[in-house]
């Protein structure tokens, strides 16, 4: 139950991204989700993968909004970099961007309505699920909830973009107007005694 508070060793190498380090720790022994039943698994990735849209249109408007780009996302890209890497690696990684989202499909030509709307299908579906639950599942046997992966997955993305101060941020507002969704963060971040740096906006 207190797995988070053990140690895991890491003896090689580094585990970047979500995916990759749930399976180093499942493959450890360690998951949140092993009272699951199968048809919530199922569910479970299901949602995994709309994180997954959400992520890129959070890219898309971090790297290709050019008033968030300019202002806000290159000096941060860049802050511990010196030229000529400071110029090099912005490049790179905003022609992964674009790669990402042009694989969209319409996205390369995505305008500011598209962006709301793919927020809030997004959005939609994830307040539809969480119901008037206080996370994404809850125990079989005792009915509480019950935080997975998946709670870590969404609380991060969302805080990430409720906390974000961008010069043009429409997924805020578009994710703003499912207050459950914000009620949701509070309530992950009460009962995990975890602070919010700043007031969402």
């Amino acid at each position: 139950k207190q797995w988070y508070q053990r140690r895991v060793a890491i003896t090689a190498g580094i585990v970047c991204g979500f995916s990759e380090l749930v399976k180093y720790l499942w493959k450890r022994g360690y998951s949140l989700s092993e009272k699951l039943n199968q048809n919530e698994k199922c569910d479970m990735d299901i949602y995994t993968a709309l994180i997954k849209r959400l992520e890129a249109l959070e890219l898309f408007t971090s790297w290709l909004i050019e008033d968030n780009y300019t202002h806000v996302t290159l000096p941060a890209y860049t802050s511990h970099t010196t030229w000529p890497l400071s110029a090099i690696l912005p490049f790179y990684k905003k022609r992964q961007v674009y790669r990402l989202v042009a694989s969209q499909g319409q996205w390369h030509d995505i305008s500011s309505e598209m962006l709301m709307a793919e927020t809030k299908d997004v959005a939609s579906a994830l307040t539809e699920r969480l119901g008037d639950q206080g996370t994404f599942f809850k125990d079989g046997d005792t009915g509480q909830d019950v935080v997975t992966e998946l709670d870590c997955l969404v609380y991060g993305h969302l805080n990430a973009i409720f906390m974000t101060k961008l010069p043009s941020y429409r997924m805020k507002r578009a994710l703003g107007l499912h207050s459950r969704l914000i009620d949701y963060c509070k309530y992950v971040e009460s009962k995990h005694g975890l602070r919010a740096q700043r007031e969402r906006s």
